[in-house]
């Protein structure tokens, strides 16, 4: 089923996010809470999660390390990770290796040091969880296996979200590559547009769902005056620009829902949900003004251009999507007959409007005696 508007990418991205809860954050706050465990556990001040890559260490978790120690434990705990098993040791400073670290020597005179390794489930260490003491100490038998247990769990539980990050990255290269995907199939690569296809096919929807709901429906038709010769004087470059520039004016004033789509070659089409003849005009009047106010730069000077817009109202389920849209191409068509420059309103839907004051007639005349074309300043 096709989606519009279409999907944004930063809006896919945060929903994924907040669906899985990953990516708000590192794993920090479950290991350092599994730390904290292990501290109670053991009744050691300081437990300690270093992880290591190929090139840098770096440290997941700690519990009981002050800003003034970081380091010093920091340091200690990345020569643990060179240790291939668990290890215990009793006093730090009778150890020649250990005995002249920072963290021995000076704050926090650490003395006792244990530690296992953490493996991924290929068996690769790839950290260390570490318990520090200021006391000398020995772990019993079942302290040790508790130890290896707590290594096993933090280990479990970092593969695992390292395992759902990737996962969700691969969800968001799959919603970016869906979103390029719709817009090669649905978009016209110059206007943004809807291309004829996916405009017909949404448009019918809108029909359907306005039957279904007796909702009032408009179309609208939109076509570049003197288009032919805007090409002709300026070159297709500036031709594109042109029509570039008037897609992006009709989806700046153009709501969320409306549909827009480019229809040929400088004619433009749109739905508007819920919403009646004279609302339409009220859209219709804004944007023909905004088009007027466009300028652009083509040979030694620049120029303005025109359209004319066609209006229809969808009748009842006797009106298929076909005949709703060749009212308002016949309405746009009275409009290039009328002069140009102009918004007409398909004759049968017009019967329901008010009558135009004197002033809008006035104004009428005026733009039918005095087409706005294309024209170097």
């Amino acid at each position: 089923m096709l989606v519009y508007p279409r999907p944004r990418l930063d809006m896919v991205k945060a929903e994924i996010g907040q669906r899985y809860q990953i990516l708000k954050g590192s794993a920090a706050y479950d290991t350092n809470h599994l730390a904290r465990t292990a501290a109670l556990t053991f009744g050691v001040p300081i437990v300690h999660v270093a992880l290591v890559e190929r090139y840098r260490r770096w440290f997941s978790a700690a519990h009981g390390v002050n800003t003034a120690d970081a380091e010093a434990i920091e340091t200690l705990g990345a020569l643990s990770i060179l240790s291939d098993t668990g290890f215990c040791i009793e006093d730090a400073r009778t150890e020649p290796y250990f005995a002249q670290e920072a963290a021995v020597k000076g704050s926090p005179h650490i003395a006792f040091f244990a530690g296992t390794p953490l493996r991924d489930p290929g068996g690769k260490r790839f950290g260390t969880l570490c318990l520090f003491a200021p006391e000398p100490r020995r772990l019993t038998p079942r302290e040790e296996r508790t130890l290896q247990s707590f290594g096993d769990v933090i280990s479990s539980d970092l593969c695992l979200r390292s395992a759902a990050r990737y996962c969700v990255n691969d969800l968001i290269d799959a919603e970016s590559d869906k979103i390029q995907l719709y817009d090669l199939a649905m978009t016209d690569p110059l206007s943004g547009a809807l291309n004829r296809r996916a405009f017909t096919i949404l448009a019918q929807r809108e029909v359907r769902r306005s039957l279904r709901h007796h909702n009032a429906l408009s179309a609208v038709m939109v076509d570049i005056d003197h288009f032919k010769r805007v090409n002709d004087t300026y070159g297709h470059a500036v031709g594109d620009e042109v029509i570039a520039s008037v897609a992006a004016l009709i989806n700046r004033i153009k709501r969320q829902e409306d549909l827009l789509g480019r229809l040929g070659g400088e004619e433009f089409g749109l739905i508007l949900p819920d919403t009646d003849i004279e609302q339409a005009l009220r859209m219709t009047d804004r944007l023909i003004e905004a088009i007027r106010g466009l300028s652009f730069t083509g040979g030694s000077g620049t120029f303005r251009i025109t359209a004319s817009l066609g209006v229809a109202s969808l009748r009842g389920h006797d009106d298929p999507l076909s005949e709703f849209l060749r009212r308002a191409d016949e309405a746009l068509y009275k409009a290039k007959e009328n002069g140009r420059n102009r918004v007409e309103v398909h004759g049968e839907d017009a019967l329901g409007l008010p009558s135009p004051s004197p002033r809008d007639l006035l104004s009428l005349v005026s733009q039918a005696s005095s087409p706005c074309e294309t024209s170097r300043a």
